[in-house]
């Protein structure tokens, strides 16, 4: 009977010091993004050129697109995670819609830019909850890329093309003679 006692006793003591496992899980304290925070991106748009802007009244996605860079650039980081799948969309709609005169490497490499921008801005809204700064660094390289198309765009308007320049040489010659 003792040693079915002594027996138990180590038993019970064996079974007492079994170890368990417990996983804990961090809990990281995100601040969800405010609709109301009054904070926004410090960057301005660029306009377009006077000739750039006769030239792209009739391009109808070229106005989405630059609306809705507007509508972003003043946004807080609660809106431009909203917008952020709208202006990927209108880019690429953009891109398939250019005309024979706009289809360069300039302007291309420009819109490359500017997707892969809301492309990193969109993989971050996607996020469950994404850090305000982050959101609102990320649009301010989206508005940055939206500068620089406008900024070739400027350029190609005001580039002249080599028909007229010739064009222009000859009457310049003619007038000497």
């Amino acid at each position: 009977m003792r040693l079915f006692l002594l027996l138990g006793i180590v038993l019970l003591c064996f079974g007492c010091k079994k170890e368990t496992n417990v996983k804990t899980q961090e809990h990281v304290s995100t601040k969800p993004l405010d609709s109301l925070s009054k904070q926004h991106i410090e960057l301005d748009l660029l306009k377009l050129s006077i000739q750039a802007e006769k030239d792209l009244s009739s391009f109808e996605d070229f106005a989405n697109l630059k609306n809705l860079a507007q509508t972003m650039r003043g946004a807080n980081a609660f809106h431009v995670r909203k917008y952020a799948d709208s202006i990927n969309g209108l880019i690429q709609t953009f891109e398939e819609n250019l005309s024979e005169d706009l289809n360069v490497n300039t302007i291309n490499a420009r819109i490359t830019i500017l997707l892969t921008e809301a492309g990193l801005l969109r993989q971050l809204a996607e996020q469950k909850n994404p850090e305000t700064e982050k959101v609102l660094a990320a649009n301010t390289r989206l508005i940055t890329a939206y500068n620089s198309l406008v900024i070739q765009l400027n350029e190609l308007s005001l580039a002249i093309p080599e028909n007229i320049e010739k064009e222009l040489l000859r009457e310049l010659e003619n007038k000497e003679e």
